[in-house]
């Protein structure tokens, strides 16, 4: 699941304890959501490179790139 800042924090504070517990999972939140969005980026430039390999031209990427931006943008 892609987690926000805001989901993470609220998920945080419901932990009871010392800091250092919501500290790792505050870190633990952040690695799963950044590997979501990794695994999404990396899908479809895998994509992207197997249409590049059928001839179609850069034009027709665009919308693939955009998505990969915005996924970038969510990296924590």
């Amino acid at each position: 699941m892609i987690y926000t800042c805001q989901m993470i924090e609220f998920e945080v504070s419901k932990i009871s304890g010392t800091h250092i517990k919501r500290n790792n999972l505050r870190k633990k939140l952040i690695a799963e959501t950044n590997l979501e969005i990794n695994k999404e980026i990396n899908e479809i430039k895998k994509q992207i490179r197997c249409l590049k390999a059928q001839g179609l031209y850069e034009s027709d990427f665009r919308k693939m790139y955009s998505q990969i931006t915005k996924l970038e943008i969510r990296i924590l």
